[in-house]
């Protein structure tokens, strides 16, 4: 954010250095539990397909038991087939949290 406000010599005008031109986008992926969050990951850019399932894989799944249930909402990178087998090998369930019409 710029600042708004600053003080310069009267008559003369405020100069400052306001960030500009490079926007990144920072993704975090955690499993919220009543305990807190386990398997927190950050990526460096935005989830896709591939990022996503090896999260599950290599992140999410040694933290899943049987029982657990995995909410996902209705994103194109939730819905692969080798991500929820790799759910159900674990022995949680996926949900999908689309709403219906």
């Amino acid at each position: 954010m710029a600042r708004r406000y600053g003080r310069a010599p009267r008559g003369q005008r405020l100069r400052s250095a306001v960030p500009h031109g490079y926007w990144k986008t920072t993704t975090f992926i955690a499993g919220p539990r009543l305990t807190g969050l386990v398997a927190p990951m950050v990526l460096d850019g935005p989830i896709n397909g591939r990022c996503f399932q090896t999260y599950v894989e290599h992140v999410l799944v040694p933290d899943l038991g049987p029982g657990d249930v995995v909410v996902m909402d209705n994103l194109g990178s939730h819905k692969g087939a080798a991500v929820q087998e790799a759910i159900e090998t674990a022995g949680a369930s996926p949900v999908s949290s689309a709403l219906q019409p």
